[in-house]
């Protein structure tokens, strides 16, 4: 090689390397601001609102293609960027919503949309497992739940029950638990942020979700008022049950957020509008718990009004036009009420289910007869879920019948930390509304078990203990500043409704 020929070689070499440098330095800036712009836009109302939108266009027209496809993709182009997991939460928990039929071929062909998603989850999880592992103070208590699961039964069940089971046993023991470690490593510690303000926005948005759903479906069937007791509003991935029980975790955060505003009447407004929904869904134990749980998020409301005399103002303008409605409709609001007491407030059935809960704990006090016992009432639909569980429709029973004494002290244990935690500060706001969801959803657990629903219900419970934890730790309490608001995209709303 000549020596003109080596320096016109080294020159090109130099000129590549330092476009190939430019080019990664571009792409480096490019990611950069595109990481920026994702970490404003995930912690903003218009996100959230986003999401929402999304979930109830591919319910409302049966489109998997959209909903799944259009979710997936807003979840992996955060997970890409995004350094916390709290922005995920309504993906998570709004993904239910969008089931709108029991037919598992109008989903299975989305399957392969899961390669991509896995793939994005892999790299937030490496990309953002730098910091300390630490367990959690509800760590141990679901492991001492997981093992009331897996031994539940043993000794009395035979083999094939027992695996009947299993896969449920695995997602209320080794699931919730998973979720639990995952969301306690990639929640974000930030001593600025919100946490449980954002949830609770999370919670307000999905719940307007299942109202609408609700509304939809109702007007969908055509039934007159007077003949809705006989009607189960099937949403889908629901039905009325399921939808009162939604609410339950939903409507209180309304009213937390009312507490954290100027201008709270709005949120009341559609606290309130949540629970005349749950009303709606004819659910009597959900109507029931939620009665409670309503009066309690209204004492609490006005015991942490930023103002007191305006909220009693609120309520008044409120009950105002609540009433100017049921006289405009009158007789189809009657028609719909008398329809509710129609249904009766019978125990349908339940009475000959619990009778038959305390025998088996009678007869196996240990471990209970396990997850996997199909009793003589199987047969009936409402009686076992898609895995052929088989319901005793109260908690406490549940316990006792599947896992016996052992399994009573992994959830005394269980619960016994959730409310630690939960009264450990219980001046403050967000555990005060936390308290009127769980006694309006525990309560309805003694009548309709949803501690035994993986997801979303286990889910949420064990991701609200996390965050009364960190709420413990540090927390925000009167109005919400412009960064908290939803960073930089909502501090104009911020003023604004300041």
């Amino acid at each position: 090689m000549s020596i003109v020929s080596r320096d016109e070689y080294l020159r090109d070499k130099y000129k590549r390397d330092m476009s190939q440098s430019n080019n990664l330095q571009k792409a480096k800036v490019g990611f950069e601001k595109y990481q920026q712009f994702v970490k404003k836009f995930a912690y903003s109302d218009f996100y959230l609102l986003l999401v929402s939108v999304v979930i109830f266009i591919g319910w409302a027209t049966k489109s998997s293609i959209f909903g799944i496809g259009a979710l997936t993709i807003i979840s992996c182009l955060v997970l890409l960027a995004a350094d916390d997991v709290l922005p995920l939460c309504i993906n998570i928990f709004g993904a239910v919503l969008l089931v709108y039929s029991f037919d598992v071929s109008d989903y299975i062909f989305m399957l392969p949309l899961l390669l991509p998603l896995l793939i994005c989850l892999v790299f937030f999880i490496v990309r953002n497992a730098k910091h300390k592992f630490t367990l959690g103070k509800m760590f141990y208590p679901q492991i001492a739940v997981t093992c009331a699961l897996f031994l539940g039964g043993i000794g009395v069940i035979s083999v094939k029950g027992y695996f009947h089971a299993f896969l449920d046993i695995l997602m209320l023991g080794v699931g919730v638990l998973l979720v639990y470690m995952f969301f306690n490593h990639y929640l974000k510690r930030d001593p600025q942020r919100d946490i449980a303000l954002y949830f609770a926005k999370v919670m307000m948005y999905l719940g307007l979700v299942v109202c609408i759903q609700l509304i939809v479906t109702i007007i969908r069937r055509n039934v007159p008022p007077s003949l809705w007791n006989e009607e189960i509003w099937n949403v889908g991935w629901g039905n009325r049950n399921s939808i009162a029980n939604y609410l339950l975790l939903t409507a209180p955060m309304c009213f937390y957020l009312s507490s954290r505003y100027r201008q709270g009447w709005i949120y009341l407004t559609l606290g309130i509008f949540q629970y005349l929904c749950l009303i709606l869904s004819f659910s009597r134990g959900g109507i029931l718990f939620g009665a409670v749980s309503g009066v309690c998020c209204v004492i609490f409301s006005i015991i942490k009004a930023p103002n007191r005399k305006k909220y009693f103002l609120y309520y008044g303008i409120i009950l105002a036009v609540v009433l100017a409605f049921y006289l405009i409709f009158i007789r189809k609001i009657n028609d719909m009420l008398d329809a509710l007491i129609a249904r009766g407030f019978g125990t349908s059935g339940r009475s000959n289910l619990y009778k038959e809960a305390w025998e088996l704990f009678k007869a196996h006090p240990f471990l209970g007869v396990g997850k996997g016992y199909v009793g003589i009432y199987a047969s009936t639909p409402s009686n076992s879920n898609a895995m052929g569980i088989y319901w005793f429709h109260c908690n406490i029973l549940q316990v006792l019948a599947n896992m016996g004494i052992v399994g009573a002290a992994a959830y005394l244990f269980f619960y016994g930390m959730r409310f630690y935690l939960l009264f450990k500060s219980i001046k403050k706001s967000f555990n005060l509304f936390v308290l009127a969801v769980w006694l309006g959803f525990e309560g309805y657990c003694l009548i309709n078990t949803g501690t035994f629903v993986f997801y979303p219900c286990m889910c949420h419970v064990i991701l609200t203990s996390l965050l009364l934890e960190r709420n413990n730790e540090i927390s925000f309490e009167g109005y919400v500043s412009p960064y908290n608001c939803s960073t930089e995209w909502g501090a104009n709303i911020a003023r604004i409704m300041s």
